[in-house]
């Protein structure tokens, strides 16, 4: 077996799937060849994201509602998010 490498694509309008130059370029990939291809469709999972970002990992999802309808509430008067 040769070379892995895993890379996300994107699912082109005329059915290809994109690979990055960089990754094209560390397999030494000549056009026309042929490559074998795993396939995963990527989704977001929103809860586990949550469990393991810092102070977002212990709240209930009624606790993440809360936080935000006090920002949709602070938009309302221009006021936002705080940016750093």
């Amino acid at each position: 077996m040769g070379k892995i490498v895993s890379f996300k694509a994107k699912y082109m309008e005329n059915g290809h799937l994109s690979i990055p130059k960089e990754v094209a370029a560390s397999l030494l990939l000549r056009k026309g060849e042929e490559v074998r291809v795993l396939i995963e469709k990527v989704r977001f999972d929103k809860m586990s994201f949550l469990r393991l970002s810092g102070i977002w990992k212990d709240k209930s999802e009624e606790e993440i509602q809360i936080y935000r309808e006090i920002v949709k509430e602070r938009e309302r008067f221009g006021r936002g998010e705080i940016k750093l």
